[in-house]
């Protein structure tokens, strides 16, 4: 999260962009928003896709499942397992 917040930064950075004009374009308060840019864990997965779409990147999001090399490699080894609930 924090190489997260890292990247955004400096993606804001060099786009001139305040913390203000970012947050007021995502419809956040500058607080939500500095919390992303934080690498805070509470920051809610919506706000990272409509900061990834006022920075010009309205595809990264979904990109970043496209492809799965440790899980295809676990499955070849170990195949396909069905996902047990979780018990109290």
């Amino acid at each position: 999260m924090s190489l997260l917040g890292r990247r955004i930064r400096l993606a804001r950075l060099r786009r001139n962009l305040s913390q203000d004009d970012l947050a007021y374009r995502t419809g956040v308060t500058r607080k939500t928003y500095m919390a992303l840019e934080q690498g805070k864990e509470t920051v809610n997965i919506g706000l990272l896709a409509k900061v990834l779409t006022v920075l010009g990147y309205p595809d990264r999001l979904p990109e970043t499942l496209n492809s799965d090399p440790l899980g295809e490699e676990l499955e070849e080894i170990h195949g396909r397992k069905r996902a047990s609930r979780l018990e109290n």
